[in-house]
Parts: C-alpha cells; sequence; structure tokens
C-alpha cells in the first residue's frame, strides 16, 4: 500500500497461506527472501511486507490463529496488486527503451576530414558533385546580392533625399551661429523637450487638475528597475494618475526616449578660447528651453564666491566641522568622487574645501589630482590661498561638488528615494478614500511621470547622465552604490550620537550642539519643516481624535512599514553602520514615538520635495557656466570642454517643464469627510490648509526681507539664501 515500482512479486511463504509452522525470526526472513526485484523499488514496500511478517504472534506450529493468517494474507495480497499495478505501469511508460554501453575512443587517435566513405575508403559519390553544387550556389549568391541591391536602390531613390536632408539640417547646427556639438543624441534630445515644452500650460492643483475621480484604485504598480541605483524601481508611466498627455503621446514618448540611448556615445574635447563666452555658447543654443534664473552670481571665483558657494550655495545642506590644531573648521567634502574610475581624456573629480571659524578659505585637499590606484597608492594634494594651484583647486572643487549634489542628493536621494518611494507606498497601500492618500496629492502630483522619466533619459547607459558626467559605465554604478552613505539629512547620524534623526528640528539642534554647525540654511529650513510638520499634525487630528486612532489605522500602519522597510532596503548592508542598522530595526517603544515618526516621515517627505528639491536642483546658474562649474572638463583646464557645456546646460532644461506652484494654489477639494466626529478644539482640514498657506506667506516674506538686506550684513552673512523661499518652490519633484 505504501506506493512504489516494484516488479511483479510471488510471497511463496506458507505463514500467508496459513499452512506449516514458523518461528518469528524464520517469518521475517522468508517474507525478506520471497520477494523477488527485478528493480530496485522503495524502501516503503520492503518495510511493508517485512512489517507484516513481524507483526505475526510467534508460537508452536500449527497453533497460529487462522483469522490472524487471513489478515496478513489480505495485506500481502493488497500490497502485490499495487505491485503489479505499478509494475504494468512502468513497463508501458519505459516501452523498448534500452541501455546503451559506453564506447572508448580510438586508440591511436585518426584525423577526420569526411571525404572518405566507410568502404575501402573511397569517396561517396556524392561527393563528385560537390563542384557543381559550389558553382550553383555561387551563381544563386550572385543574384541574390543583385535582387537586394537592386531592392536598396529603390529604397534610396525613394527615402535617400529626405534623409539626406534631415542629415543636413543637423550637420549645420555645428556651424555659426550655434556651434551645436557634433552629437546626434543631444540634438534629438533637444528637439524631442522642446517640443513638448513650447506651449505647455502650468498645471494647477483645483478640482479642474485633480479632479478626485481620477485618483486610481490601490493596488500593486507595475515597476521597472533602475539601471545604476541598487533595489530600486520606479513605476511604469502609465501609473500616473494625473497625466497631461495622452496614452497614444505618452507610448511614443517612452519608445523616443529607449531609442535615443541606441545612439552612440562619443567624447569630444572642444575646449573654450580664453576670451569666448561660455554662457553666451549655451544660450544660443538652448534659450528657447533654459529655466528662469532668479539667483544672481555676479562674482563667481573669488574666495568671498567660495565661501558663498558653500555657506549660502549648493553646499549649505553638506556642513559638516572638524577640528585640527585645536581650532574648529568647517568642512564641505567632495573627495568622496575621487576614486572612481572616469573616462581616458577626463579628470577626475575630488576637493574637499576648509574654512576657518570666520568662513574664510583655508585650504582645499584634493585627493583627485592623484587618485589611487589599483595598489592602493596614492596622495592628496593640499592647496592654500594665494599659493601656485589655487583657482584650478577651487574650480576642481566647485565642479565636483556640483556633480555629487546633483548625482547624489539630487538624482538619487530625492528623486529614486524619497519621493518615488514615498507614491509607491502610498498608491499601493492607501485607498484613495484615504485622507493621507488624498492630503499627499498636492506633493506627488507628477512623480510617477517625473521618475520615470529620470530612469528613461537619465540614470541608463548612454543616457544624459553616462553623456554629462566623466564617469565610466563601472564609476557610475560604483557611485549610486555608494550614494545612500553620502547623503546627509540626519539618517547618516550614528546611533552613538543619538541617530539616525528624523525630526529635521532635532537634526539642526544636533549640528548646532555636536558640530558647532549654526548658518542661516538651517535656521530657514527648521522654520519651513516646522511649518510643513503644523500642517500634517493639524489635518490628522481631524480625522483621528487620538494618537492611537492613527496606530490602529491598518492602511496608514502598511503604508508606514512598506515606506520604512524600502529606505531600509534601498542601502546596502555594507554600507550600513551596524549600530544605526540595529537602531533602525527597532520599533519604537511607545505609541507616542510611532506616531511622531509617522507624522516626521510624511513632514520630510514634504520638506525634501519642495525646498530640499529646490536647493539640490535649482542650479541653474551653477551649471550654465562651464568656467563656473563643469560636470566633466580636461585636466589642467579651468572651464569644462564645449561638449559638457551643452549637454549639462540641456539636461539643466528638463526642470524648466511648468509645475504646481506651492504656494497659491486651492487643493482642499482633495481633503474628505470624516466618518469620526472631529475632537473639540480640532481644525477643520480647509482651515489647516489656509493656516499652512499663511504660514507660507510668512516665510516667503522673510526670506525676501534677509536677501534684501544681505550687503548691509558683514562677512559671511552677506549673501542672499533663494532656495528657502516658498515663493519660487513647486509643490512636487520637477526633473
Amino acid at each position: 500500500a505504501a506506493g512504489g515500482n516494484l516488479e511483479r512479486t510471488s510471497l511463496q511463504c506458507s505463514l500467508f497461506s496459513g499452512r506449516g509452522s514458523l518461528g518469528e525470526s524464520q517469518r521475517g526472513e522468508d517474507v525478506k527472501r520471497s520477494v523477488s526485484h527485478r528493480q530496485f523499488g522503495t524502501v516503503a514496500h520492503w518495510s511493508c511486507a517485512v512489517a507484516c511478517a513481524e507483526s505475526l504472534p510467534a508460537g508452536p506450529s500449527s497453533t497460529m490463529a487462522m483469522p490472524d493468517a487471513v489478515a496478513a494474507e489480505a495485506v500481502a495480497r493488497a500490497a502485490l496488486a499495487s505491485d503489479s499495478a505499478d509494475a504494468d505501469r512502468q513497463d508501458v511508460e519505459l516501452g523498448s527503451v534500452k541501455d546503451w554501453p559506453a564506447q572508448q575512443p580510438e586508440s591511436p587517435r585518426r584525423a577526420r576530414y569526411f571525404c572518405c566513405g566507410r568502404r575501402c575508403g573511397c569517396c561517396p559519390a556524392y561527393a563528385l558533385l560537390l563542384p557543381a553544387l559550389g558553382i550553383a550556389g555561387c551563381a544563386l549568391g550572385a543574384a541574390l546580392i543583385a535582387a537586394l541591391a537592386a531592392l536598396a536602390l529603390a529604397a534610396w531613390a525613394v527615402v535617400g533625399c529626405g534623409l539626406s536632408v534631415v542629415l543636413a539640417y543637423f550637420r549645420q547646427w555645428s556651424g555659426d551661429p550655434w556651434r551645436f556639438p557634433k552629437s546626434l543624441y543631444l540634438k534629438m534630445m533637444f528637439l524631442g523637450y522642446q517640443g513638448t515644452l513650447i506651449g505647455r500650460k502650468t498645471p494647477g492643483l483645483g478640482p479642474k487638475d485633480v479632479p478626485v475621480d481620477m485618483l486610481k484604485p490601490k493596488r500593486r504598480l507595475e515597476k521597472v528597475p533602475v539601471a545604476y541605483a541598487l533595489n530600486l524601481q520606479v513605476p511604469a508611466a502609465a501609473e500616473e494618475e494625473f497625466s497631461q498627455e495622452s496614452p497614444a503621446a505618452l507610448s511614443f514618448s517612452q519608445h523616443f526616449r529607449r531609442a535615443l540611448v541606441e545612439l552612440p556615445m562619443r567624447d569630444t574635447f572642444d575646449t573654450f578660447d580664453e576670451d569666448e563666452d561660455p554662457v553666451a555658447y549655451v544660450m544660443t543654443q538652448l534659450g528657447s528651453v533654459y529655466p528662469r534664473i532668479f539667483q544672481d552670481w555676479v562674482d563667481k571665483r573669488s574666495d568671498a564666491a567660495l565661501t558663498r558657494f558653500c555657506l549660502y550655495g549648493i553646499g549649505a545642506h553638506r556642513i559638516e566641522s572638524v577640528v585640527e590644531g585645536g581650532e574648529r573648521l568647517f568642512v564641505v567634502r567632495a573627495n568622496a568622487l575621487a576614486g572612481l574610475p572616469v573616462r581616458e581624456g577626463f579628470a577626475h573629480y575630488g576637493g574637499d574645501a576648509h574654512f576657518d571659524a570666520a568662513w574664510r578659505p583655508v585650504k582645499i585637499v584634493d585627493a583627485g589630482l592623484n587618485p589611487a590606484t589599483d595598489d592602493g597608492m596614492g596622495a592628496e594634494v593640499t592647496t592654500r590661498p594665494f599659493e601656485s594651484g589655487w583657482e584650478e583647486a577651487k574650480f576642481r572643487f566647485r565642479s565636483s561638488l556640483s556633480v555629487l549634489v546633483t548625482l547624489v542628493d539630487h538624482l538619487f536621494a530625492i528623486h529614486l528615494e524619497a519621493a518615488n518611494l514615498m507614491v509607491t507606498a502610498c498608491r499601493e497601500q492607501l485607498s484613495p478614500e484615504h485622507p493621507m492618500r488624498r492630503f499627499l496629492v498636492p506633493f506627488m502630483y507628477g512623480t510617477i511621470s517625473v521618475n520615470n522619466n529620470a530612469y528613461a533619459s537619465l540614470a541608463r547607459p548612454r543616457a544624459m547622465a553616462p553623456r554629462c558626467f566623466a564617469f565610466t559605465d563601472q564609476g557610475l554604478r560604483m557611485a549610486f552604490s555608494a550614494a545612500p552613505k553620502l547623503v546627509m539629512s540626519g539618517m547618516e547620524v550614528s546611533a552613538d550620537e543619538g541617530g539616525p534623526i528624523l525630526n529635521r528640528e532635532r537634526y539642526a539642534e544636533y549640528l548646532r550642539e555636536r558640530h558647532g554647525i549654526d548658518t542661516e540654511y538651517q535656521r530657514q529650513s527648521t522654520k519651513f519643516w516646522l511649518v510643513c510638520r503644523r500642517f500634517v499634525e493639524d489635518y490628522l487630528r481631524h480625522y483621528y481624535p487620538s494618537t492611537a486612532r492613527v496606530l490602529q489605522d491598518p492602511e496608514l500602519i502598511a503604508f508606514y512599514r512598506q515606506f520604512s522597510s524600502q529606505m531600509d532596503f534601498v542601502l546596502p548592508p555594507v554600507l550600513q553602520d551596524s549600530a544605526s542598522k540595529q537602531r533602525r530595526s527597532e520599533a519604537p517603544i511607545t505609541e507616542e514615538e510611532t506616531y511622531n515618526c509617522i507624522v516626521d516621515i510624511f513632514a520630510n517627505f514634504m520638506f525634501l520635495v519642495t525646498a530640499g528639491h529646490e536647493q539640490a536642483g535649482a542650479v541653474e546658474a551653477n551649471v550654465q557656466d562651464v568656467s563656473f562649474c563643469a560636470f566633466k572638463w580636461v585636466p589642467g583646464k579651468l572651464c569644462g570642454t564645449k561638449q559638457t557645456a551643452t549637454a549639462q546646460a540641456l539636461l539643466m532644461s528638463f526642470t524648466s517643464a511648468p509645475m504646481p506652484a506651492l504656494m497659491g494654489s486651492d487643493w482642499s477639494h482633495l481633503f474628505p469627510e470624516s466618518s469620526l466626529p472631529p475632537p473639540e478644539g480640532a481644525k477643520a482640514p480647509r482651515r489647516a490648509f489656509e493656516d499652512f498657506q499663511a504660514a507660507l506667506r510668512g516665510l516667503a516674506g522673510e526670506a525676501e526681507a534677509y536677501n534684501a538686506m544681505a550687503a548691509s550684513r558683514p562677512f559671511p552673512e552677506c549673501f542672499p539664501l533663494y532656495t528657502l523661499n516658498p515663493r519660487v518652490m513647486d509643490s512636487s519633484v520637477s526633473v
């Protein structure tokens, strides 16, 4: 009954027929010998037969009870019937299959050329036909080639004229006055983007632009993996809720971008003459698509400009401090990129800029001038003000930091990590009626489309990012792999110092008290973050009478779990600090801590896609001038190449697509009715929204007043800070 493949068995033991007398041991041995096999069977069959025999009681001859014998015989016959059926089935399955014996190779070995037959070593008769077959094949091939040539000539006659005109048209771009680089990819990308940008209206957030009935149901989204990033996927463009493009246009755009990356990628090294204006050069080419510039940089290259670049510019969120010789120095680092491989002909990145307590430049330590080789040999080069090479050191540092901020803080941390994981968790875990799904709509607007464009047009081999930066393909993969460890937002703080820190107010306090970093950027960013957090709390209080009710919402907890786990998942374990990793995995111990963590996540997301995106992405004045900041350059030069100038300006142009403004739009129609009576004193959602907008207007006025008084303040506070003015912020990420 145990099942298996056994051949027919013959049980001839007199025990099962009721005849004769056997001792217990003898009965077992006879049963074992009586089962004959032509093939191996299963252990279960064998054990079954033995067990039947051994289960019979021992006794003298002719004293075995007949009922026991009959029962044992019935069991044995049932096993025989099962074995017989199995054997018949196996015979049918095997059929006439034979076991073919192995053969040894020839000894001694003789060469074979397959010209001689088996008999007498003569050539087979058909070998005599080979010359004739060769002649026939040659004639047939010639006829086929002639036919194909005629077909090709006919096709060329039809399309050749038009194709020649198109190629000549693109070729003329390289002449005066445009002098566009000889890159078909850049030209096609420009035309494609210009076609979508010109005439595009600025979307709003009112009922006409974001109607509630266009919210898609909660479900798993279709995603595509990002080529260079580790463990990151972005939703497909078709998953966008409020797309301005028709499905046909969206499909064409996707295929167009995929086709462009197949175009060859070739570096050119044409440089600017000493008196040639790189800004005029790119604006002659890209003036129709380049974004508006609201930052004023009259002085770009002085030491004071370097201070502004780090304290009020794109380095303001990356300030660290060290103590050397008993003196505290402020540092903005870019040497993290120094060891990454670059393509032949381009300089390595690198440079850590050090400032004294008064924010005067002290030195630049550059690990990219003599980068470490495979044997670990390399040396940092330290350059101080007024020393030879100081201007080159400053240019290298500015350019390297612009690459680091663009790649790590902007593309990776804000787009592919924070915004992407937030919108994915929201769409997959929160239903369209959920109050927090509705709350996040303005801050997620267009995120799926924008990030899918980033995936298709930036973070792929031979796309814009590889063409803009000097990294090899391997170097770009290494940069993306290291990116999670290079982000500075509070999550990098070790457990020994109280981290990771999600609350930006506490992060600013940590920088101030632990590292002596108390800057205008941190002060204004804390104010803005607190306004965002207050909006979140006021809104939640209307729908949830207590913090406990927040934690009892299964959809919200599922969202929180997915977002948190995905944020941990994108950070490879080899890059994680063990203590920090352990701390992240520990759940908050109180309801209040869990609630605060959820609120901080929402407030941080709002901050990153608005003010954070402005800080890392509003670099129009920087990348417009490759003598100020170049994404790649030739060693020893103080300016990027002409190809670099066009490529990075075109990349910057992608941010000119109009997006909904953070201030001035009314999206209160999105807020649903509460299923529970709101607690006493709770604000209505619309009132919370109006207070949020009023607070933003107050921050905008403070930022504009601060900038207006910049010239009257002493160094180093004598510079404007543009990126934290809510009046210039979008409500969500743009490219």
